[in-house]
């Protein structure tokens, strides 16, 4: 870690409400139910119709998750303990849709229409019994999903790219993908809570209101906390949120203006948001399928250290990416060595450690 980000570090970790004494660890992983990649065969075939795939991790690696991705991270997780025999806990921010591309189609790309996670699940062989696997980490203990979005789609710009019928994004569409590398330029279709005028705002509500009510549906459960995709949210739509029984917003937003601006926002540990909703920070970094972060295990071990120095709980932020294997097995294996190796180190260091949910970490700042 370089001196000036050594700095940055101290600094958002300085700020806020502390809880001196305590050593707490906290993974939180984005983008898990959502689609991306659906097979290896299909990568080959859109590679060789000229999409550079490449070029981007999350397009070459990522996929919906299969049992055996489920089951080698759940492994990995329940390979360690706490000061208090917990195992490592893993905060999966979940998606509960994905377009239904065959009725898109049937629409003709007028009208988005969506699916519910079970049923992308039960559409692949290596993936319908996902779901059965991600109950049982939840009655274990170590999987504690809170809420991404609806989907990981902004639909107006997805539409928008399908009716244009370029090449790349029909060869994707027609392939059941959901890639970046495939996207024109100008229309970046991931950040689902973003818009261009200020009219899309009630829909981006009524979205994120209906994904809530799904997530409590399928997971029986209430999630206290959101992670927008992309970081990208007007403040408005998370009032939405507060509403459906979420507490926790990430202190690093960047609210759009609907002109292609957007404003950075930054609070910290402890900081109220509205009545008794706060704002929390991830203040740690695991992403070791990126290349950026070549030295994931010790950059994150070095960020833990700060954090504790200042008395705030180490939030790992991480992408599912990193746990996926049916595209490229050896990015899974790759990944979950140094996931083990970090959670080794992490309870060896420090022995006093605590692995606590959401809702815990919520609990003692409440």
């Amino acid at each position: 870690m370089n001196l000036k980000k050594r700095i940055i570090k101290n600094y958002v970790n300085f700020r806020g409400r502390s809880l001196k004494g305590r050593k707490i660890v906290l993974i939180e992983s984005d983008d898990w139910g959502s689609i991306r990649m659906p097979s290896r065969v299909v990568y080959d075939k859109l590679v060789s119709n000229g999409i550079d795939i490449d070029k981007c991790v999350f397009d070459k690696y990522d996929a919906l998750e299969s049992e055996k991705d489920l089951t080698e991270l759940f492994e990995v997780l329940t390979s360690v303990r706490d000061s208090k025999g917990k195992h490592a806990i893993m905060a999966p921010y979940v998606l509960l849709a994905n377009p239904d591309f065959e009725r898109i189609e049937e629409c003709r790309m007028e009208r988005y229409v969506y699916e519910s996670v079970l049923s992308t699940y039960k559409k692949n062989p290596h993936t319908e019994n996902s779901f059965a696997i991600i109950k049982e980490g939840m009655i274990q203990g170590i999987w504690n999903p809170q809420f991404h979005g609806r989907e990981h789609v902004n639909v107006n710009r997805w539409l928008k790219a399908c009716r244009r019928n370029d090449k790349f994004v029909s060869l994707a569409f027609h392939a059941n993908a959901f890639l970046s590398t495939a996207f024109p330029k100008d229309l970046d279709c991931f950040p689902a809570f973003d818009y261009d005028t200020e009219t899309e705002i009630v829909k981006i509500e009524q979205i994120i209101s209906e994904g809530l009510d799904m997530f409590r549906k399928i997971y029986d459960n209430i999630p206290i906390s959101i992670c927008a995709p992309c970081g990208i949210a007007n403040q408005k739509v998370f009032k939405v949120a507060l509403e459906k029984g979420i507490r926790m917003i990430p202190g690093q937003i960047l609210t759009p203006n609907g002109i292609g601006e957007y404003e950075k926002l930054d609070y910290f540990w402890g900081d109220r948001y509205f009545q008794d909703a706060m704002h929390y920070r991830r203040n740690c970094k695991f992403d070791p399928s990126n290349p950026r972060y070549k030295d994931s295990v010790d950059s994150c071990l070095a960020e833990i250290e700060i954090a504790f120095r200042w008395g705030k709980p180490a939030v790992i932020d991480s992408h599912r990416v990193n746990y996926i294997g049916s595209i490229f097995p050896e990015n899974r294996e790759t990944s979950l060595r140094q996931l083990k190796r970090l959670l080794k180190e992490i309870v060896k260091r420090w022995p006093d450690v605590e692995f606590m949910t959401s809702e815990e970490i919520y609990n003692l700042y409440r």
